[in-house]
């Protein structure tokens, strides 16, 4: 089932509308009753035996920083004012859902059950990517599941593990008629449009939260999409989240409920972006788009609250041609895939995954174009933005300058217009934001809007390249990103907000430049020359303390390169101590050929770094006098402890006939203990080892807990040894009344936590 807006003909006025802050993770805990108990040790009797072992603990989620000296040249920190911003991990995810790519030989579908620590997972189902499905735990809450991904991400046979994020559309702009497009000759658009106007064959998706667009009934299609779209897809699995009365379908219209706004109203940000890049266009009505003969698939993956990351990624494959479990085949594989949506984190291996493959395998030679982000931050912290292979594009005001909201740093590619509402340079008593089209909720009406972000700014881009493609469809993603990068007008600091000009790219994309390049057939390759850093940043992870990277120079002239020092994230956990941290070995400058290739070390001395969390440490380097920042990234960890600090127990127990649990000997005493020996009931016994390391009397996160594997068989009088306990941290604990080992283990804990309280 569809809702619709009632139909009507274009019509002027906007609204303003403000994307609230939705928090859609529940925390849900396992509350274990607690009785008292008896705690004192069992006189001798002819009905016990004794039980022996020992205890340790197991490798926690994070590992030991390391305590050896690195090698290599010192670096200094950089004095001054810098856009660096680092890594902001605070995306909402859904609560107990892990994406988990297997390690190559494992065999996904041979998978149906994970567990680690006190936490069992159940497959859900393959997804699109070979190698990879999701899993499910109920009852975790969002900060488990985070911590569930780490602790999975440590197993041999897991390449990666992670959360299923939740992501956002960036902000949009609106309202008609090709005069107050102001954003169009910005680009030198009027230029372009004499060498093309775009090809009906050309496909661009729009992967965001659908469109107004119906094949049903044409009165419920936006007269700006009349005829401009190919059938799409609509691919929120939940139907919450969806709105629309069920999960995935072939209907990805955009139906009206809050996203940016206070319900009844809605964004139409997919709308909105899809006009910007191929609204019908000289013909009398409404407004124009940058392509004016390009067809539009639409692929719906936002709805209340956002998307999951997982939906997200498995419609930008789909959009690109790759096929994807339960989803009929895409008739109209894309040549360009817009994505005006983000994440504030980095790009994960499952999202980095899928766009390799659409840049070595799409069918149409997709080329991928994402929005920067809109919190003034850099963008390599930020999802899909710091991914490879894909376009980042920052925006920029009505004067061609870097927009307050607009993130930058070395990994944007180039800038586009995105606007300024809050500016009013351009026509007065309009605010400077880019137009495009919309519906009133209000009014009842089809109509247009302003509005500002670098979600407006990318599907500029988008557009650009489907006239590109529209001339040369082989054209890949690497061509593109040439050809744009070498027809951009650069940014001045000024012009870039003080910053380093590189900081915003190679700058304002130049669309009439491009197409003619493209249309005299000159395309530079291998790029616009000058040194690139191989890769574009580096994770040392939780374990690695150095990274290699390499410095490949395309240009025909030697160039002159240095490492002047480093600059740190803000949202490092701390200020990196006085003494040295950062080293670059073999050396900190030099030059590289024509065609050459330098390679480095970089190192991070982790024992200078106490605070456990992840760092952002940028590299500053120097070529020919322009800088580039390299964001090195580096996670501190808790060390496996062989002595956890809190009371701890050690206890067996005997099970009835009705399935309760009667204590049958225990251990316990204020401090860790590795050894043990205690007496016991005769029988076969179950033997576990708590640690309360926050000493609260619950058997919650952070405790270490363990059972021993096999039932103990105590025979009166008899030693019953090597019962050898492995405790691990505990990232959740779960009960699921349909497995007997949860429910077993659910009743392990309340006697545990009975006899802990009862000594107390």
């Amino acid at each position: 089932m569809t809702i619709r807006p009632s139909p009507s003909a274009a019509a002027a006025g906007y609204r303003r509308l403000h994307l609230p802050r939705l928090v859609l993770g529940v925390a849900l805990a396992l509350a274990l009753a607690a009785c008292s108990g008896d705690g004192p040790a069992v006189p001798p009797s002819a009905t016990k035996g004794i039980i022996e072992g020992s205890a340790s603990v197991g490798a926690a989620p994070l590992a030991v920083p390391s305590t050896d000296t690195p090698t290599g040249e010192a670096l200094e920190p950089v004095s001054g004012p810098h856009w660096f911003a680092g890594v902001v991990e605070d995306d909402d995810v859904v609560p107990g859902e892990v994406i988990v790519g297997f390690a190559p030989g494992v065999r996904r579908s041979a998978v149906t059950k994970l567990q680690v620590g006190g936490t069992r997972l159940e497959q859900v189902r393959e997804v699109a990517q070979a190698g990879v499905a999701l899993f499910r735990s109920e009852g975790l809450d969002e900060a488990a599941t985070r911590a569930l991904a780490a602790a999975l991400s440590t197993r041999s046979d897991v390449r990666y593990a992670v959360p299923n994020y939740l992501m956002q559309p960036q902000r949009v702009p609106n309202d008609p008629l090709y005069p107050f497009q102001w954003h169009y000759p910005a680009i030198n658009l009027p230029a372009a449009w004499d060498i093309t106007t775009g090809s009906p064959s050309t496909v661009v998706a729009v992967v965001d939260t659908g469109i107004l667009h119906s094949f049903v009934n044409p009165t419920w299609t936006h007269p700006d999409l009349v005829d401009k779209v190919v059938p799409g897809y609509d691919f929120i699995s939940d139907p919450a989240m969806a709105g629309d009365g069920d999960g995935r379908d072939p209907d990805p219209y955009e139906i009206p409920f809050d996203l940016l706004g206070p319900p009844p109203e809605s964004s139409y940000h997919g709308t909105h972006v899809a006009g910007t890049i191929a609204a019908r266009t000289n013909d009398g009505v409404g407004l124009a788009g940058v392509d004016w003969e390009a067809k539009i698939l639409p692929i719906r993956v936002l709805g209340r609250g956002g998307g999951t990351m997982l939906d997200i990624m498995e419609g930008t494959l789909w959009a690109a041609g790759h096929p994807v479990p339960g989803v009929p085949a895409n008739a109209n594989p894309a040549h360009v895939i817009n994505m005006s949506l983000s994440g504030r984190r980095t790009c994960t291996p499952f999202e980095q995954d899928a766009f390799d493959w659409i840049a070595a395998h799409a069918p149409n030679r997709a080329v991928v174009v994402v929005a920067a982000g809109n919190f003034a931050q850099d963008a390599s912290a930020f999802a899909p933005a710091g991914c490879r292979n894909v376009i980042t594009v920052g925006a920029t005001d009505a004067r061609g300058h870097l927009a307050p909201y607009s993130n930058l740093g070395p990994r944007i590619d180039v800038m586009a217009p995105g606007g300024d509402m809050t500016a009013d340079r351009f026509i007065a008593g309009r605010p400077d934001g880019v137009l495009s089209i919309t519906f009133n909720d209000g009014t009842g009406l089809f109509d247009a809007k302003y509005e500002n972000g670098t979600s407006m700014a990318a599907p500029h881009v988008a557009g650009v390249v489907s006239l590109m493609k529209a001339i040369d469809p082989s054209i890949t993603l690497e061509d593109a990103l040439t050809v744009l990068r070498a027809t951009a007008r650069p940014l001045t600091v000024a012009q870039c907000g003080g910053f380093s000009s590189t900081a915003c790219g190679a700058g304002l994309i130049d669309a009439a430049a491009a197409l003619a390049l493209v249309d005299g057939g000159t395309i530079p390759r291998p790029g616009a020359g000058g040194v690139s850093i191989e890769p574009d940043r580096i994770d040392l992870g939780t374990t690695s303390d150095a990274g290699t990277l390499r410095l490949r120079n395309a240009a025909p002239n030697p160039v002159a390169w240095s490492v002047t020092g480093y600059v740190e994230a803000s949202t490092n956990p701390a200020p990196l101590p006085a003494d040295a941290t950062v080293f670059v070995d073999p050396v900190v400058s030099g030059s590289v050929a024509p065609g050459g290739v330098q390679s480095l070390t970089v190192r991070i001395d982790r024992a200078r770094l106490s605070l456990r969390g992840t760092y952002v440490i940028g590299l500053v380097f120097s070529f020919d006098g322009s800088e580039v920042v390299l964001p090195v990234r580096v996670t501190i960890g808790e060390a496996a402890s062989a002595s956890p600090p809190g009371p701890m127990i050690v206890a067996a127990f005997l099970e009835a006939s009705d399935g309760d649990l009667i204590e049958s000997g225990f251990d316990l005493r204020p401090s860790f203990f590795s050894t043990f020996s205690f007496e016991a009931e005769a029988g076969a016994n179950i033997v576990a080892a708590w640690v309360d390391v926050n000493d609260n009397g619950v058997v919650d996160a952070g405790d270490a807990f363990g059972i021993f594997p096999a039932y103990v068989a105590v025979e009166p009088g008899r030693v019953s040894a090597g019962v050898d306990i492995v405790l691990e941290q505990i990232v959740s604990i779960e009960r699921s009344d349909a497995e007997a080992d949860d429910a077993r283990r659910a009743r392990i804990v309340e006697v545990l936590q009975d006899l802990r309280i009862a000594d107390d």
